[in-house]
């Protein structure tokens, strides 16, 4: 792939993303941003308490990933994102905050959509929400213990409404129900398929 190809990792919550951003990463060498979900200090107080401090996880999210993206389209290389800011804005912040902090937030969210380049596509990876909540139990994050079945019920609402009316950037639905890793091979298949098709074969 002489183009350099921008491509975005998106689904719910334990799907599997990081695993195969990484994976694909390593495979074709590209660089990478990996949601610090892990370094947010108020996303485990979000689970606990979403009205109090929802807009402090939103907007730690945000900032770090628009720095980080900023960095990565500066470096000339292609590169994979886990999950995109579109996400960011339009499905978590819209169920995370009050109408009045998401008004706030918009503000900041389209002032950093000017800056950042978009993908040249994204794969959306699809599971049931059961699945999703067994890989969520089973990976055993500190920050994911209050994640309640109803959370990520409505995170899958609200991803169907997104996938809707979404047109900025090409989505692709991929299966991620069975273990993505033992199928990551069918996975890069898919998505060069697709990226051949952008670049005439390149």
């Amino acid at each position: 792939m002489s183009k350099r190809i921008i491509l975005g990792i998106s689904g719910n919550i334990g799907v599997g993303k990081t695993t195969i951003v990484e994976c694909l990463a390593r495979y074709w060498n590209w660089a990478f941003y990996k949601e610090p979900a892990e370094e947010n200090p108020y996303l485990k107080l979000y689970y606990a308490e979403p009205e109090r401090w929802g807009l402090h996880s939103q907007l730690y999210f945000l900032s770090n990933r628009f720095e980080e993206e900023l960095r990565l389209s500066r470096l000339g290389k292609s590169y994979i994102l886990d999950r995109t800011i579109y996400e960011d804005g339009e499905v978590f912040a819209r169920i995370a905050l009050g109408e009045e902090e998401y008004k706030t937030y918009l503000k900041l969210y389209k002032l950093a959509l000017r800056y950042l380049p978009k993908p040249d596509l994204i794969v959306y990876l699809k599971a049931p929400i059961s699945v999703l909540i067994e890989r969520i139990r089973k990976r055993e994050r500190e920050e994911e213990e209050l994640i309640s079945y109803d959370y990520i019920e409505r995170l899958d609402k609200a991803y169907g409404e997104w996938l809707k009316g979404f047109k900025r950037v090409p989505i692709l639905l991929y299966d991620a129900e069975e273990d993505m890793v033992e199928r990551m091979q069918d996975l890069i298949s898919f998505i060069e398929g697709y990226i051949k098709s952008l670049t005439g074969g390149g």
